[in-house]
């Protein structure tokens, strides 16, 4: 008898703290879950075949696609909307959390927009801090010669 493979856990929105599902959709409290983290380590503790053997497969493809949103929230948010669905493809086996969530989102921001324009204010302010940082590091530096020598 084969035994089961273990899952990994789908990273989840920042704001959400409740039941995690795995990469390939199931109810995480029901199987055997790694996180990402543990998975690379499988990865370099075993090897990308021997991982593959006892690693739910589609949990493994699916967690190469997708980033975390502390790599790119707006890929995070793109994958949840697809999850959820839209319009004629929405899966309404899923719900509407997320509708909610942004609904919820925007009455918050509406709520405390100096606040707000604030944080967006003070991130863009680090990004070309940054920037300037990172040009000034990478500009050639000036020759020197050694004193007393002419």
């Amino acid at each position: 008898m084969k035994d089961p493979v273990d899952h990994i856990l789908r990273p989840i929105l920042p704001w959400r703290h409740d039941a995690a599902i795995t990469e390939c959709g199931l109810d995480a409290s029901k199987v055997k879950a790694l996180t990402r983290e543990e998975y690379s380590g499988r990865l370099k503790e075993m090897g990308q075949q021997r991982a593959a053997m006892v690693t739910c497969m589609t949990c493994s493809n699916t967690a190469t696609r997708y980033v975390t949103w502390e790599q790119d929230p707006r890929n995070a948010v793109e994958r949840e909307i697809v999850w959820e669905g839209s319009g004629r493809y929405a899966h309404k086996d899923r719900g509407v959390r997320l509708r909610d969530e942004l609904f919820a989102i925007a009455a918050l921001i509406a709520a405390h927009p100096d606040e707000f324009a604030a944080h967006v204010a003070e991130t863009e302010g680090r990004r070309e801090w940054l920037k300037k940082k990172a040009e000034h590091q990478s500009a050639p530096k000036p020759k020197t010669r050694p004193i007393g020598l002419l």
